[in-house]
């Protein structure tokens, strides 16, 4: 059904956007069962005027991040077994020496995130495959057969025809006005046709998803944005349509260009431009599209300006020029169609994904390309059937791409536009991962903030808080410690002060800024009930103590590791990681809190600032500012006290992340810089220096703690982790009942380190670890190891390749690196240092 004559007054489900993502999210939860599904959209199906109707819909699978290979991988799979996919293959070319090294890096990535079909094709191989390309501009290409075009609006036909025949209602021409709520649950959607009352919505509206947030008062952190898409005329290469098989899909990043063949013309997609942002108000209405002659809200005119002058402020070249000197053809050809086609960008280039915390009912899936259309719609239909994100059966971390990823600042316009427009400048940049915004910074500040300055801190941005990663001052210990040069691009935006701190903290005592950390305070009369129904380990434990634990979802997915310091009977204070991590688990924790009054759950972390006090000298640095007995037996490892240091009030936690004596100090926010100076003061006689997150990400992996988002994610379990310590089934947690599942079906892969057998090398994340042709897992962090003086790496193998002293090999850069399988910790496996 097309109209919207006879709507329905009421819906289990109701889905707005009847696009690729909405199409998918119906088709798949129908085949999760649900009968009750209706989906609306204010165009026609299924044509309906969005970004699924004009997109080029290319599917190239390999992406930096996990889950948005893993989604576009399944998306292929998806449209292919529906007839909306054709594979013709895809090719990214590299222009310059810097983008050669990195497609070697991507292809590494592909076969770590499954797409095992890549080459790296010669310049001459990219032209047989491509004949109309200039072969002497290039350096190569990586080529992935299984690439391809998705058809987005058949493919979104047939996953609603294959929904409706399990009872899925479509409505076309039916514009929603509003969202109504009640009592903090969705209520009905209101359309210009009738109101209709459901108990679940999803909003698959992508480029209008902010107007959506607005009749719900939800910050929706995304910007529409143009770009432009020109379709040539008939050119030689393709005219008479001679070539049976159609030519692969193009990229050409060095100059945010993209092509694709149509028939005997071939078609231009351009980000070599400003980014041309629009408001979601501005999109343009049918008496506008009318005037101006264009088809679909989601296009704008055509600005010839934006393709044959330089208007990208990182490029030397205008789109039209950089085009024709990889495609020589166009410079006599004439255009066909020249549209500027919106999508949109978020504040990090990820999709918004989840139910709204404060509106039970309400759903997002956002800021999806065609690419991912087909897995997002898996994930998302799991996540609200079954109550976690999966994809094709199995567990995965969509924690990237939550709702709840989120912080304040992420509701303010400016910020909005300025990361939209850079997510948009970057989306086909070489870019470093370690490369760092110059807008919207220094927006959170610990107190310590003057104090790092001045000791010459590197800050990086990370969820609006400026965070060091280490110190310029700490370049005079080089005098002292030996630090091994690092190849050009891992040696990128790094500096040898790293290695410097880190032996350096290992000899004296550093101070580590813990304020973004997020700490949250349970209490009241059901807190020990609540906690140990909610964390793995047993939390009964005596006042004083901490324990640590893993927070688990029903599958046994592991959505976070922390402390627990039981204050008091009926208090407790969770401390886990920072940013965006903590607000996505915070969330859980207040979601799972009772609600007849016996437990208040609160937030502290904009309250309180941290401290980390760690090395040999930590006791000798505090013990005359503390009030309290800081011996080992008086204050022994995982133990908490609230006292005093040096005048401000405290609570003291003697835990250490990088495996050395030492204690974290939480003040109240105001206290913060009177605690850095007494300690700091205090230090001086004993070697004090301040050390950076660089050397906690090092330290703490020579000790073998877990890095929640690298090492641990939802996408394993406690056992594949080895924290099977911080499990108890003796208790009664949420998880529990899908581990002892796993643990009776057999644990298939653990995470386990290994050292680089060569001298001085070290490699990146994403990489495979193989054993001659097959690939068994990757590396989730890696790192130097400054105090066993080796390159590290961590990673989920198989069990069979587990046991220490076994030989894999580690793919970077084109070369194979030997590795050796080692037992961990890989630093004072004994506890002498962390326990004296």
């Amino acid at each position: 059904m097309s109209t919207s004559s006879i709507l329905p007054d009421e819906a289990g489900t109701l889905i707005v956007g009847a696009g690729c993502v909405g199409c998918s999210a119906a088709y798949h939860l129908s085949e999760l069962g649900r009968e009750d599904v209706v989906v609306v959209d204010q165009g026609p199906l299924f044509e309906t005027g969005g970004s699924t109707s004009h997109a080029p819909g290319l599917v190239f699978q390999t992406a930096g991040n996990k889950l948005m290979s893993k989604m576009a991988q399944y998306t292929r799979e998806l449209y292919d077994d529906l007839g909306g996919f054709r594979k013709c293959g895809g090719i990214e070319v590299a222009y310059t020496e810097d983008r050669w090294e990195f497609l070697k890096r991507k292809r590494e990535w592909s076969r770590s995130f499954g797409v095992e079909d890549g080459e790296l094709l010669s310049p001459s191989a990219v032209e047989e495959r491509v004949p109309q390309i200039n072969a002497d501009v290039i350096h190569g290409g990586f080529y992935v057969p299984s690439d391809g075009k998705a058809h987005a609006v058949e493919a979104s036909e047939e996953m609603a025809n294959l929904a409706r025949e399990r009872g899925a209602e479509f409505y076309g021409n039916t514009k929603v006005i509003d969202l109504e709520t009640d009592d903090g649950e969705i209520d009905a959607v209101v359309t210009e046709h009738g109101r209709i009352e459901a108990d679940e919505v999803l909003l698959a509206t992508n480029i209008w998803g902010p107007l959506f947030g607005e009749m719900v008062d939800v910050d929706v952190p995304l910007k529409p944005c143009a770009h432009q898409y020109l379709v040539s005329d008939s050119i030689d290469e393709l005219a008479g349509s001679e070539r049976e098989i159609e030519q692969p899909i193009l990229r050409h990043q060095d100059r945010s260009l993209y092509f694709r063949q149509h028939g005997d013309a071939y078609g231009i997609g351009s980000y070599n431009h400003d980014p041309l942002l629009v408001e979601p108000e501005d999109i343009y209405g049918p008496d506008q599209l009318d005037d101006l002659g264009l088809e679909y809200p989601s296009l704008r005119e055509f600005t010839a300006e934006h393709f044959v002058e330089n208007t990208h402020p990182d490029h030397e070249q205008p789109a039209f020029d950089a085009a024709s000197e990889l495609i020589p053809a166009f410079e006599e050809c004439d255009w066909e169609t020249e549209m500027n086609g919106m999508f949109c960008f978020t504040t990090d280039g990820m999709p918004i994904l989840g139910e709204t915390e404060d509106i039970d009912g309400l759903w997002w899936a956002l800021a999806v390309w065609v690419t991912q259309s087909g897995g997002v719609g898996n994930v998302i239909a799991e996540w609200m059937e079954n109550g976690t994100p999966r994809l094709d059966g199995e567990r995965v971390d969509a924690t990237g791409a939550s709702i709840d990823r989120f912080q304040g600042h992420h509701g303010a316009d400016e910020f909005v536009r300025d990361r939209a427009a850079q997510q948009y400048r970057e989306v086909y940049q070489l870019t470093h991962p370690r490369n760092q915004p110059k807008k919207q910074r220094g927006l959170r500040r610990s107190p310590y903030y003057p104090r790092q300055q001045d000791l010459g801190a590197e800050f990086y941005a990370s969820d609006g808080w400026e965070s060091p990663q280490w110190y310029e001052a700490n370049e005079a210990l080089l005098d002292e410690y030996d630090v091994p040069d690092r190849p050009e691009w891992i040696g990128r935006n790094w500096s040898k002060a790293h290695g410097a701190e880190h032996q350096a903290v290992r000899d004296r005592v550093g101070l580590y800024d813990l304020t973004s950390f997020t700490a949250i305070e349970v209490r009241g009369s059901g807190s020990e009930r609540f906690l140990q129904g909610l964390l793995s380990n047993d939390i009964d434990v005596s006042p004083g103590r901490v324990r640590y634990t893993t927070m688990l979802n029903e599958d046994g997915g592991i959505l976070a590791d922390l402390t627990v310091s039981r204050l008091d009977e009926d208090r407790f204070l969770i401390l886990t990681g920072g940013g965006s991590s903590g607000t996505t688990q915070g969330r859980w924790i207040r979601d799972h809190a009772p609600d007849d009054g016996t437990v208040e759950v609160i937030d502290r972390t904009s309250a309180r600032c941290g401290l980390g006090v760690w090395g040999p000298n930590a006791r000798k640095t505090l013990e005359g500012l503390v009030e309290t007995d800081i011996s080992h037996d008086a204050f022994p490892f995982f133990s908490c006290q609230e006292t005093y240091v040096g005048g401000v009030p405290v609570t003291m936690l003697r835990v250490s992340f990088v495996g050395e004596l030492g204690w974290e100090l939480y003040a109240p926010q105001e206290y913060g810089a009177q605690l850095w100076d007494a300690v700091w003061d205090a230090g001086e006689e004993h070697g004090v220096l301040a050390m950076g997150d660089a050397t906690l990400n090092s330290m703490s992996m020579e000790k073998g703690f877990r890095l929640w988002g690298t090492d641990i994610s939802p996408e394993y379990n406690p056992y594949e982790a080895n924290l099977s310590f911080a499990v108890d089934m003796e208790t009664d947690f949420i998880g529990k009942e899908a581990l002892a599942e796993a643990k009776e079906s057999g644990i298939e892969r653990r995470l386990v380190p290994v050292t680089l057998d060569e001298p001085g090398a070290v490699v990146d994340t994403g990489h495979p670890i193989v054993d001659g042709d097959e690939i068994l897992g990757y590396t989730t962090r890696a790192d130097y190891g400054y105090t066993i003086d080796a390159g590290i790496a961590y990673a989920y193998l198989p069990t069979d390749y587990t046991d220490a002293g076994q030989s894999v090999e580690v793919e970077y850069e084109g070369e194979r690196f030997p590795t050796t399988v080692r037992n961990e910790p890989l630093f004072d496996s004994d506890r002498e240092k962390i326990l004296r």
